[in-house]
């Protein structure tokens, strides 16, 4: 692998995280201080999952990405609203979440959105001063920011030309072929 590529994907990569991490950690701060971390990883581990190669198909990442959250935001803070913490409960939250998610016709979305019903409820869980729709609505928020930074540096790599679009160019960018 050439070695500027290989540099420049590092320093994509670290910016990304930065950027996540401190937009998520800041903005929860706002709203619950206790949970500033979480929102910062939160919006870090978005940002991870949604960064791709190329900005289109971060964008792509990141669209599937808040579809997820969104889902999982809303069918936890309802589960916490209504009932308490309960492995059932947990695991029936996210068996609806599946079949919403095939009911959308997203089923590539069940992961993300089992993911985020995960850490709400968790999160719910341990604070219990935090009500549970803020709750969600951070989390989702968090998911947003993180999924926003990573296609936002995309974009200004891809426009630099730092990072081409096309499967071929970038393979032989990677091996030094350009």
């Amino acid at each position: 692998m050439k070695t500027k590529y290989l540099i420049q994907v590092i320093v994509k990569n670290i910016i990304v995280v930065l950027g996540a991490f401190l937009g998520g950690f800041y903005f929860t701060n706002m709203f619950h201080e206790p949970t500033s971390l979480v929102g910062g990883l939160w919006a870090t581990i978005s940002a991870i999952i949604v960064l791709e190669v190329s900005h289109y198909k971060t964008l792509s990442s990141a669209k599937l990405r808040l579809t997820g959250s969104f889902i999982g935001a809303v069918l936890s803070g309802i589960y916490m609203l209504l009932f308490p913490f309960s492995v059932i409960g947990f695991a029936a939250t996210i068996g609806i979440g599946v079949l919403v998610c095939f009911l959308l016709k997203v089923p590539e979305a069940i992961k993300l959105t089992g993911i985020t019903v995960s850490v709400i409820i968790i999160v719910s869980t341990i604070s219990e001063e935090l009500h549970p729709i803020k709750n969600a609505g951070l989390r989702f928020i968090e998911s947003a920011i993180g999924a926003g930074i990573a296609e936002l540096v995309a974009y200004v790599n891809y426009k630099l030309g730092y990072f081409p679009h096309h499967k071929k160019d970038i393979k032989n960018k990677a091996i030094g072929m350009e």
